[in-house]
């Protein structure tokens, strides 16, 4: 499922090559990937204009018009945005295009259909509609010590509570408190100062990282979680085996011996 740092390599791929170009015609193949709005709104709000900037919170990307309303992008779990080339999937995983006057395109490919769009004036009062907390990357320490000790749950849990934090999901979380040597299971409200520096170190550290790597898996450190992320891989520190456990209904991946 994208998280964070894939949408935050689709925005930045936006923002260097989909930016203040006319769209010529709004195509969607696909209508169930509109939200709130129909195939002609959606047409009206963007033909005929440009996207003149990017933003994002969490998993959400947004595109703002040449006329100052929002076209808001989510991903689900397989969602992809392509700006020009070829389709980088089947053309039945195309849902939206936006031809562009230049004759480009961008467009967002979706296998399983989990995606959407949709187009808003006031992007605060959609997260705030939405329940979406802050952007992970914008949370101070601070921040971070406040939220933790205002919830029972676990840290993985928390974590993953979009309206408390926004863009982690179920393989970053893992990541974030591997680094931290942190067990998922722990009580959030439980870390002392020094527990909640480390995570708040880490979480930058690893979404950063991620995205700066194009979030892709294959170019990310041999000690992350992530390149031995099955259960009774041996651990990249040396410290004993991966385990898997069950919280929430996900599956958690964490070293016992190394994180506590």
């Amino acid at each position: 499922m994208p998280e964070l740092p894939d949408v935050e390599v689709y925005r930045r791929r936006l923002a260097q090559g989909g930016l203040h170009r006319a769209i010529a015609k709004v195509l969607v193949p696909d209508r169930t990937v509109l939200r709130g709005v129909n195939g002609a709104a959606l047409a009206r709000a963007l033909r005929g204009r440009a996207l003149v900037g990017t933003g994002r919170r969490g998993k959400h990307l947004f595109a703002e018009t040449s006329d100052q309303t929002t076209l808001v992008m989510h991903f689900g779990m397989t969602g992809v945005l392509q700006v020009d080339g070829q389709p980088s999937m089947p053309a039945s995983y195309v849902r939206l295009v936006l031809q562009l006057a230049d004759g480009g395109a961008l467009s967002l490919l979706d296998p399983r259909r989990l995606g959407f769009v949709t187009v808003v004036e006031d992007v605060a009062a959609y997260c705030q509609q939405h329940d979406l907390g802050p952007d992970a990357l914008d949370l101070r320490v601070g921040d971070l010590r406040a939220l933790l000790r205002g919830h029972r749950g676990g840290l993985k849990a928390v974590l993953m509570d979009q309206s408390l934090v926004a863009g982690i999901g179920n393989i970053y979380s893992d990541e974030i408190l591997f680094q931290a040597r942190l067990d998922p299971r722990r009580p959030a409200s439980g870390l002392d100062d020094a527990e909640v520096r480390r995570l708040h170190r880490q979480l930058l550290r690893v979404l950063q990282l991620a995205a700066d790597r194009g979030a892709d898996p294959s170019s990310f450190p041999m000690g992350w979680l992530m390149q031995h992320r099955n259960d009774g891989a041996a651990c990249p520190r040396g410290h004993g085996a991966i385990r898997k456990v069950q919280l929430g209904g996900r599956g958690a991946y964490y070293c016992p011996d190394c994180q506590s």
